[in-house]
């Protein structure tokens, strides 16, 4: 499913490609009413058309790029909100359930095994409580660049808009020769106009991924860090029976 922003740049996107067919076949039409004696007097027409393609051609290369890897930022939410109740929040229920004053081991229990165990029930539940920092930091991050993206398409909606306005003007302008040089000059501002509004949201774009990045290699660096095996005690808590009569026996406190 496309991502209403991306589907509302796409429709604009296709009816300014609409307008400025219409303004060329408008302007083409005119001049060929003109007589071939005529001719060096909408020379200057043809030169400014011909630069005119030149920066519409311009502006397009820009755009379609832009559709082919559009993003989409209602999966990067959808995925963020996985992280948060699939990892972080599960993550934290079992933390919150590894926890001494919870546990009756080590109260009702007592011997070397209990100690041991002791010991390492701090580390199993801070080792989890690292998990669902990380989850619910990874939820922040793909949540930010969800929201740039939808800045990003929005802008874009904006230059596609300003560019119909101006296309929209032109073919207005455009229905005389006569005033077919002032249309031009008024559809090549606009695509003027248009260009830099793309190219600015581009640059910002990029700005913030780099941002991004370089957050989410922190990110990976902390996981990383936490390493992949679950804390275990260095005791024998195997040997922890309850008979056998050595002294990592478990002994109920009386």
């Amino acid at each position: 499913m496309t991502n209403t922003l991306v589907a509302q740049a796409s429709d604009k996107s296709n009816d300014l490609n609409e307008k400025i067919q219409d303004f060329f076949n408008k302007v083409n039409d005119l001049m060929s009413w003109v007589p071939d004696f005529l001719s060096y007097l909408i020379e200057p027409i043809k030169q400014g058309m011909q630069a005119l393609a030149q920066k519409v051609q311009e502006f397009w290369d820009r755009i379609t790029q832009l559709f082919e890897q559009p993003g989409d930022s209602d999966k990067l939410r959808e995925t963020s909100d996985k992280w948060a109740t699939e990892v972080g929040d599960k993550a934290g229920e079992i933390a919150g359930d590894i926890n001494l004053q919870k546990l009756k081991a080590n109260v009702e229990w007592t011997g070397k095994a209990a100690e041991a165990y002791k010991a390492l029930v701090p580390a199993q539940g801070d080792g989890l409580s690292s998990v669902k920092l990380m989850a619910m930091q990874i939820r922040t991050s793909l949540n930010s660049l969800a929201s740039a993206l939808d800045a990003f398409w929005l802008a874009i909606g904006v230059a596609l808009g300003v560019f119909v306005v101006g296309a929209v003007g032109a073919i207005a302008a455009a229905c005389t020769v006569v005033g077919i040089p002032a249309a031009i000059g008024a559809i090549a501002t606009a695509a003027g106009v248009s260009i830099g509004l793309v190219t600015t949201a581009i640059i910002s774009m990029n700005s913030f991924t780099t941002t991004i990045e370089t957050e989410q290699t922190a990110i990976k660096q902390k996981i990383t860090d936490l390493g992949d095996k679950w804390s275990r005690s260095d005791q024998d808590l195997a040997d922890g029976s309850v008979s056998d009569g050595d002294g990592s026996d478990w002994k109920v406190n009386q």
